[in-house]
């Protein structure tokens, strides 16, 4: 469980950015999974759980950092995770399959706290 709540404002564009790392196949040194595709992210109710809704997008790499990212629209948000305001969710990546532990978990709010 991370040291601090991650609110999530469900009454604005969701703006996902993941980095997403792999092993280096000869040394197994961790590095940044650059260069992927077909990488998306959902939110679900648990890390490996099914989407909620359509709250789904598709990802693209910014540059060759082995960061992804992409935009959950206002609408989607609020239609999908109104029913689930003050609980839990997660954002999980996936790429024909999830991502071992590339997740956040985020409590649902209709407007962020100060």
């Amino acid at each position: 469980m991370p040291d601090a709540l991650n609110y999530l404002n469900i009454d604005a564009d969701f703006e996902v950015d993941l980095y997403i790392t792999r092993k280096h196949a000869t040394t197994r040194a961790i590095e940044a999974a650059t260069g992927l595709t077909g990488v998306s992210a959902r939110f679900a109710a648990s890390p490996s759980g099914a989407t909620l809704g359509t709250s789904t997008v598709a990802l693209t790499e910014a540059g060759t950092t082995g960061r992804y990212v992409g935009v959950i629209d206002t609408t989607v948000m609020v239609t999908d995770l109104a029913a689930s305001e003050n609980r839990t969710v997660y954002l999980v990546g996936s790429k024909s399959g999830d991502f071992d532990r590339v997740f956040a978990e985020y409590v649902v709010r209709r407007k962020q706290p100060m």
